[in-house]
């Protein structure tokens, strides 16, 4: 699954020591599924008590005894688990993650194999939800899901424009239809978004004719990578590079969609 697992480890560790209590790496170590109860002799008392080092000697020998599945799911959650709890903690991990080529995205811990163009919490809740589970399948080598959830973070956004503009039955258009037809449908606020006193209407025509050209193909793209490449109808076995073709797609039809069209789908309260 992980990507050089043991070096993810060894990086957070130090940041685990030094930014949480000694109650309160229990409390995380315990909640990523580690049999803390095997460190219940270990205390810390004012004097004479075991020290966050000894505690960190016991952690890692509980981990050394996990099997590499395991492992790879305590680690990936003890990352989840501090970037919850902490955001000075965040701060350090990001740092240190990209050192053994990972990455954080949402509070997501993924290999940075993957690159992720794009802040998910910018994004309204079904599109964010659906690029973390991306990240997440991925992650775990799923690469026919991640495509899936990819294509189906689109589908969230185009079915909320269908419905605010009331361009009718989601479900029974094509997958490229659905993404051209909404962004043809914010055709007014994208040229309002490119008004300059510098910018002839002609060339503002022009911008949109193109743009939209673009949107389309990359619907197309997405479209066909999700009836190929996707589990949406069952296993694939999916090459692993193509997750980054679709999400490159993903994110450039969302940014234009969230850029456009966040104060519609907000006011609409889809």
């Amino acid at each position: 699954m992980a990507d050089r697992i043991g070096e993810v480890w060894s990086s957070i560790r130090g940041t685990l020591r030094e930014s949480f209590s000694f109650a309160q790496i229990k409390d995380i170590l315990g909640a990523c599924g580690l049999a803390v109860e095997k460190l219940a002799h270990l205390q810390q008392m004012f004097s004479g008590g075991a020290s966050k080092g000894q505690l960190m000697d016991g952690v890692d020998a509980l981990v050394r005894e996990l099997d590499a599945e395991k492992r790879d799911r305590f680690v990936v959650a003890c990352i989840e688990e501090m970037v919850a709890r902490s955001d000075k903690a965040k701060d350090e991990l990001e740092r240190l993650l990209r050192r053994v080529g990972w990455g954080l995205s949402g509070g997501l811990a993924y290999p940075l194999r993957l690159q992720v163009a794009l802040e998910t919490t910018d994004l309204n809740d079904e599109s964010a939800s659906g690029i973390s589970t991306a990240l997440s399948r991925y992650r775990d080598g799923d690469f026919d899901g991640s495509i899936t959830a990819i294509c189906g973070a689109v589908d969230s956004q185009t079915e909320r424009i269908y419905a605010a503009k009331n361009l009718g039955d989601h479900k029974a258009a094509a997958y490229q239809e659905r993404v051209s037809r909404s962004f043809q449908a914010l055709e007014t606020e994208f040229k309002a978004s490119l008004q300059s006193p510098t910018l002839p209407a002609d060339e503002v025509s022009r911008i949109w004719h193109n743009y939209r050209g673009a949107i389309r193909q990359a619907g197309y793209v997405l479209g066909a990578f999700r009836r190929e490449y996707s589990d949406a109808h069952g296993s694939k076995d999916s090459p692993q590079h193509l997750v980054q073709s679709a999400l490159d797609c993903a994110v450039f039809i969302l940014r234009s969609f969230n850029g456009i069209a966040q104060q519609l789908l907000v006011a609409t309260t889809i």
